[in-house]
């Protein structure tokens, strides 16, 4: 509760407005980046245009790669907020070296090499790198995957679909909504994902090489992972 209070709108407008961020594109890649201060960057994504905005690529199949928003990627502009930051105790180091072993085993013969596995799993004295994220309502990155991590969300909500293998009908530069509003009905039972959603306090951890896709529901969405 201490550190939520530190992440509201306006907390972050004080400490932060100036502070130059980077957004990264929506799509599976997220290889686009801008750089906005972030006041600049809450004015444009939060309310009723932003959210239109979002809803509106739902009907664009390569609308994702056109969309940006706050994830993923800081260098210093936010240490003296993530350092404050109560580290999971399943995210800290030891624990993620046990984490990323049992996934990679998971995975079988399904999932990557020993290389794979070795390039997930973090030197014993190296913190996890943390990322701290603000999206508007209908925002999010569609399936892709990446090394064993958690998310937590601090206001808003966040909506999770998960996949052990590449998920049908897969669409790299199609938002996460598209997905949802074009694929999801056509799919059978058999072929849907694990969903769930996840409220402030709520943390979900995945597994490495497990593909995921999320959808942010709130004006904002606020999460660290």
């Amino acid at each position: 509760a201490a550190f939520r209070a530190l992440t509201t709108i306006p907390a972050l407008l004080e400490a932060f407005g100036s502070a130059r961020v980077t957004l990264s594109s929506a799509n599976a890649h997220s290889y686009g980046r801008k750089k906005v201060d972030l006041a600049t960057y809450l004015a444009a994504s939060l309310g009723d245009e932003a959210k239109a905005a979002w809803a509106a690529a739902a009907d664009d199949d390569e609308a994702a790669a056109r969309q940006f928003y706050w994830f993923g990627e800081h260098g210093e502009e936010l240490a003296s907020l993530t350092s404050r930051y109560p580290l999971p105790r399943y995210a800290r180091p030891g624990a993620l070296l046990a984490f990323a072993a049992f996934s990679a085993d998971a995975r079988g013969s399904g999932g990557g090499g020993d290389d794979d596995a070795a390039a997930a799993t973090p030197p014993p004295s190296q913190q996890p790198a943390l990322s701290f994220g603000v999206g508007p309502d209908g925002s999010g990155v569609p399936f892709h995957f990446h090394a064993d991590g958690f998310s937590e969300v601090l206001h808003g909500s966040k909506h999770w679909l998960l996949y052990h293998d590449q998920p049908p009908r897969f669409r790299a530069n199609a938002t996460s909504v598209s997905w949802l509003k074009h694929d999801y009905p056509l799919l059978r039972p058999s072929e849907r994902p694990l969903e769930c959603t996840i409220w402030p306090g709520d943390l979900l951890y995945f597994p490495h090489g497990w593909y995921h896709a999320i959808v942010n529901r709130g004006d904002p969405t606020i999460f660290m992972s």
